[in-house]
């Protein structure tokens, strides 16, 4: 049966002649037949998905939607039968762009149901889901009004305009937002079907672990099998290398049986221990290639930071042989069965894979990795990204914006994209509008300031984790140029590093900040280090800070004591946290709360971290982040150069300094 409404107008919009719905019902083809009435119907099919049978369109925009929402395009339109939506067509929408992915358009997608609440349930999805599509949901009943046509356009600038497409601070989840780095999943999925072994390192929000989730995808369409590990998790890292490697081998189990939809009916090993845990891995990984055709495995290891000595928050990843056994584990089997699997592992530094020994041990992934940085954006992928996604929201860009976002910002994407939402809140002109370079340029003291906290976020990793990288970086934003041309003699790896974060760059004579906001930040924060250079003046400095906040942080715990339990009961609850000094707890139990929190008492900085952290949930909206507040508390108690008479290191004073900036940050805020 051939479409009964060929040629139905002057426009062009059903020139379809050919278009079969045979197999397409009543209702559908009058939804398809309305939808004509504003696209270009040029793809009708009726398939089953996951037992759930669906009619799906692609549908064309005439030009004044192309002007009007920039679509480029086709647009998908899935019709589903069922009077209750539920998720399993967001994974049949997945499918279809993918197969599809040269003629759809890959963020805007019409979903049509029998089920009457279906706007409500999108708009509930997206809140939710920042990531999500821009959907434009329908029910059944919306075409068989008088006007469907009015309505699919009404609905259309609705979604289109009322969402901030640039507002995302978690990893992309999915292909949606996804640009600028397909050829780096490419050359990792290379790396894969050649069985070779990768890691993948740069700053923090610089896209890494999107582009994992994207090869994770990649492999997944494919029928191959990749297993995510997040080694930031708790629930890996406090784990023994042994029980990681069960840890693993569960995880893979997952993919099998959720995404391959393969039923695992064999006998794994239980309980592995120090003695059989490299031995049980073997036998397993084995037992489930059998499973799967043999096909090769991939080991993701996100984070990797996190099971690295020296560095991660667990210490037998950090003072123990853990790290050793492992990756001697993972070495081993490797090499017995090399078409088995292969790893890539992500983080900030090389580190893990850099240094050759480890506590006198061989590494046993030294040059076993083959290590790529991952770089910003140049001005084609700026535009290419903030183009297409402001054309969704009604925003056309300058052309010059690009230029001046990929210069102020390094091509950094993360940043780049919370800046765009800063604009986007500040347009309130009828949408669609254009943003003009000179908008930019008046507001770009006011993005800075936007974009500091995520700075800190960025940075924070280096001068935590690689203070020495963070040292060099602080010497170049105060043109302390000499200093760091000296410093960095015998430093090629580190400089190696900077460059590869694309932090810094170097022209024919000097190194540059590439990004002139981090340089802004580092300018604002070190200001005093540029003058201490006596042990003297730091004993000074350090004892003005640390004073001043011991000061606050007691007026920020009884501010809050009182409002929580009253001035008499806050007392008690205060003292619980040293309830083992028993003569301490008698001489502050005959105070009462002001005197308490005098100078004069005999309250130390430790008992305000403490007390801090058993009560969490009281400070949290004022530290913001439990672990760093925990981290600096002990590096400003731990280095009272002022008391003990000691000198300190440049790069240990970097630290301090900062650690005492960040905590009286946090309390001025509160306090004023």
């Amino acid at each position: 049966m051939k479409s009964k409404y060929e040629d139905l107008d002057e426009k062009g919009l059903m020139k379809h002649v050919d278009l079969n719905v045979a197999n397409v019902g009543y209702n559908e083809r009058t939804i398809v037949y309305a939808l004509s009435r504003v696209f270009l119907v040029t793809f009708v099919k009726v398939a089953t998905f996951k037992s759930v049978i669906y009619c799906y369109a692609f549908l064309k925009p005439p030009k004044e939607l192309k002007e009007k929402y920039r679509l480029q395009n086709e647009i998908l339109v899935l019709i589903n039968r069922h009077e209750n939506f539920d998720g399993r067509a967001f994974d049949y929408v997945d499918k279809l762009l993918f197969e599809f992915q040269n003629r759809l358009d890959k963020l805007c997608v019409i979903f049509i149901s029998l089920d009457k609440k279906l706007k409500e349930k999108i708009k509930s999805y997206t809140q939710q889901n920042a990531e999500s599509r821009i959907i434009i949901p329908f029910s059944y009943i919306d075409f068989f009004k008088t006007d469907p046509e009015s309505i699919i356009n009404s609905r259309l600038k609705e979604f289109f305009y009322g969402r901030d497409l640039f507002a995302f601070e978690s990893p992309l989840q999915n292909d949606t937002y996804f640009y600028g780095r397909n050829d780096v999943v490419q050359f990792f999925y290379d790396k894969y079907k050649s069985g070779e072994n990768c890691g993948l390192f740069g700053l923090r929000k610089i896209g890494k672990t999107s582009v994992l989730f994207a090869l994770r995808r990649y492999l997944l369409l494919r029928n191959e099998i990749p297993v995510f590990i997040d080694c930031q998790e708790p629930s890996f890292h406090k784990r023994r290398w042994f029980e990681c490697l069960e840890f693993i081998v569960q995880s893979l189990i997952e993919v099998i049986e959720s995404d391959l939809e393969i039923s695992i009916k064999i006998t794994l090993n239980k309980n592995y221990d120090e003695i059989d845990g490299s031995k049980f891995f073997q036998e397993d990984l084995l037992k489930l290639s059998d499973i799967i055709s043999n096909k090769r495995i991939l080991f993701i290891l996100d984070e990797i930071e996190n099971i690295t000595f020296d560095i991660s928050p667990t210490n037998h990843w950090n003072k123990d042989e853990d790290f050793i056994y492992f990756w001697q584990s993972i070495r081993a089997i490797y090499q017995k069965h090399p078409y088995l699997f292969s790893y890539l592992i992500a983080g900030v530094n090389p580190k893990a894979i850099e240094s050759p020994t480890v506590k006198t041990f061989d590494n046993p992934i030294y040059r076993m990795i083959t290590g790529t940085y991952l770089k910003f954006f140049k001005s084609n992928n700026v535009k290419e990204m903030v183009g297409t996604i402001g054309n969704y929201m009604g925003l056309e860009f300058e052309d010059e914006i690009f230029t001046f976002l990929t210069e102020d910002f390094g091509g950094h994407p993360f940043l780049i994209r919370q800046v765009c939402s800063k604009i986007n809140q500040g347009i309130t002109k009828n949408r669609p509008t254009k943003v003009s370079k000179y908008y930019y340029q008046e507001n770009r003291e006011e993005f800075d300031i936007h974009l500091k906290d995520y700075i800190e976020l960025i940075i924070d990793v280096l001068r935590r984790w690689y203070p020495n990288e963070y040292h060099l970086i602080e010497l170049l934003a105060l043109d302390e140029y000499e200093k760091f041309h000296n410093e960095i003699q015998h430093s090629e790896k580190i400089i190696e590093h900077l460059l590869g974060y694309n932090i810094i760059e170097k022209s024919e004579k000097k190194y540059h900040i590439r990004i002139s906001a981090v340089k802004k930040y580092l300018v604002e924060h070190s200001k005093i280090q540029k003058s201490i250079h006596q042990i003297e003046d730091k004993w000074k400095v350090v004892t003005e800070r640390r004073n001043l906040i011991e000061i606050n942080i007691r007026k920020v715990v009884k501010l809050i004591l009182k409002s929580c339990y009253g001035p008499f009961k806050a007392k008690d609850e205060f003292l619980k946290i040293i309830s083992s000094q028993e003569k301490r707890k008698e001489k502050l139990t005959a105070l009462n709360l002001d005197e308490l929190f005098s100078d004069d008492a005999e309250i130390y900085f430790e008992d305000l971290r403490k007390f801090i952290n058993v009560n969490w949930n009281e400070f949290d909206k004022i530290f913001s982040d439990k672990g760093l507040f925990d981290a600096y508390m002990q590096i400003i108690n731990k280095n009272r150069i002022d008391a003990h008479a000691k000198d300190i290191s440049d790069e240990n004073l970097t630290l301090l300094l900062y650690a005492l900036n960040w905590i009286n940050d946090k309390i001025d805020a509160f306090l004023t």
